[in-house]
Parts: structure tokens; C-alpha cells; sequence
């Protein structure tokens, strides 16, 4: 069967996840940026909603935006499913290089929470 990675490429991705997450460190480390995820994702949800309610913006993510259109207010449960599934992934393998990435995408959202904040005039 084709696939992507090789079987040996597979193995040692699975023996890196679970070096990961033996490390007491690296274990805190992600359950402290998977919170901090999540929060941002909550508070990027409503300020989503307050910049929208307000008539001062429109989504800026078409995929997003999209899906708001189709799924109206299941937009919202969509997004908190995809976080969940986010929050595994990283709770499984918690590597250094994969913290560091998901670290720097949570600074990102938190930015868009703060323009959302900007746009709807609360801040």
C-alpha cells in the first residue's frame, strides 16, 4: 500500500511521540499551551460573534465564513469540535518542535481576537 511516509518513517514518529510524552516536562508544558488554546479559541468565538453582532466586520476566513453561511449558528460547534481534535494531537505528542509551532499559532489566534476586539470597538 502507498503511502506518504514510509514504514520506518511511521515507526519512529510513534517512538518520538512517546519519548514526548514520557517527559514530565514536556507533558505540562502541553496541557499549559493546550488550555491556553482553548481559551484563546473561546474568546476568538465571541469576539467572532460581538465584531460580527456589530455590524462593524465580516469574517475574513472564507472557509469560515462559509460555514457560517451553511451550518448557521453550528458553526460554532464545528470549531470547538476542530479544537478538541487539535488539542489531542498535541496532548499526543507533546515533541519540543510541535510545542514551538503551537505556541506560535495561538499567539496568531490571540492577535485575531484582538482585532476582533479592535473591529467591534470594544477595545
Amino acid at each position: 500500500m502507498w503511502s506518504l511516509t514510509s514504514v520506518e518513517r511511521r515507526r519512529k514518529l510513534s517512538e518520538d511521540a512517546e519519548q514526548a510524552r514520557a517527559s514530565v516536562f514536556y507533558r505540562r508544558a502541553a496541557w499549559i499551551a493546550v488550555i491556553i488554546y482553548n481559551l484563546v479559541g473561546v474568546a476568538d468565538i465571541a469576539s467572532t460573534v460581538i465584531a460580527l453582532s456589530s455590524g462593524a466586520g465580516v469574517e475574513a476566513n472564507p472557509v469560515l465564513r462559509s460555514l457560517m453561511e451553511h451550518a448557521g449558528e453550528g458553526w460554532v460547534v464545528a470549531k470547538l469540535a476542530l479544537q478538541g481534535i487539535v488539542s489531542i494531537m498535541v496532548l499526543w505528542f507533546p515533541h519540543r518542535i510541535v510545542l514551538g509551532f503551537f505556541v506560535i499559532a495561538t499567539l496568531g489566534n490571540a492577535w485575531v481576537v484582538y482585532n476582533n476586539f479592535l473591529i467591534s470597538g470594544v477595545l
